[in-house]
């Protein structure tokens, strides 16, 4: 019992930067993902793949892998950029440790019990010492040997997390680029209207002004 309480109060302790994730994707939903010049299903399909590779353990080559892949399936690569950070130094303990657990649930044999020595790995991995050298190769070699050693759960997880996030985000997106787009149409097309209208049909107390003037 003393086992699942420490388990989770240090996990705890990392959970806490999730709870501006939600903000942070609405925002950018709004503003690099409504106004971005492509089609619909181009957007889409570029946050969907950002999506699924920021759960990837790949942190660090995700910028590159996301990118590849849009161009390979062409779709939008400019929303790609800022969605792969959904996992970075201050968030990768919650997401990769909520990801082996699932990960674990899931394969045959595994064991989620666990999950309190990957949360201690997890969290010894992101000191700040250890992201302090990050422009030194070796520490982008010990970071591959890391999630290697995590197991096939970690990876399994990350995978089937990413592969839902992915597909929904991807049907929000087309939704919601579609649906914002032929509202605004709708609204323009109200405007000329109801400006065509104006012109043609002048308001009594312009038209008297314009009496007053003339005489």
């Amino acid at each position: 019992m003393w086992a699942y309480h420490a388990q989770h109060g240090v996990a705890g302790r990392y959970f806490g930067p999730l709870s501006g994730i939600r903000r942070q994707v609405v925002k950018l939903l709004y503003h690099r993902v409504l106004h971005a010049d492509d089609s619909p299903h181009r957007i889409a399909l570029g946050v969907g793949i950002a999506t699924f590779v920021a759960f990837t353990p790949t942190m660090g080559f995700q910028t590159v892998i996301a990118l590849a892949v849009a161009a390979v399936l062409r779709a939008n690569k400019a929303v790609c950029i800022p969605l792969v950070w959904i996992t970075n130094p201050f968030t990768f303990v919650p997401v990769y440790w909520f990801c082996w657990r699932i990960g674990a649930g899931v394969l045959p044999g595994g064991n989620t019990a666990d999950a309190g020595r990957v949360m201690a790995k997890l969290s010894s991995a992101a000191s700040v010492a250890t992201f302090s050298r990050m422009p030194e190769w070796s520490f982008w070699a010990r970071g591959v040997k890391f999630m290697l050693d995590l197991g096939v759960e970690l990876w399994l997880g990350c995978c089937l997390v990413g592969l839902v996030s992915g597909g929904v985000l991807y049907g929000l997106s087309l939704w919601g680029v579609s649906e914002y787009r032929r509202r605004r149409a709708a609204r323009r097309m109200r405007f000329n209207a109801g400006g065509a209208k104006n012109m043609h049909n002048p308001s009594p107390s312009k038209t008297a002004a314009g009496v007053r003037k003339s005489a």
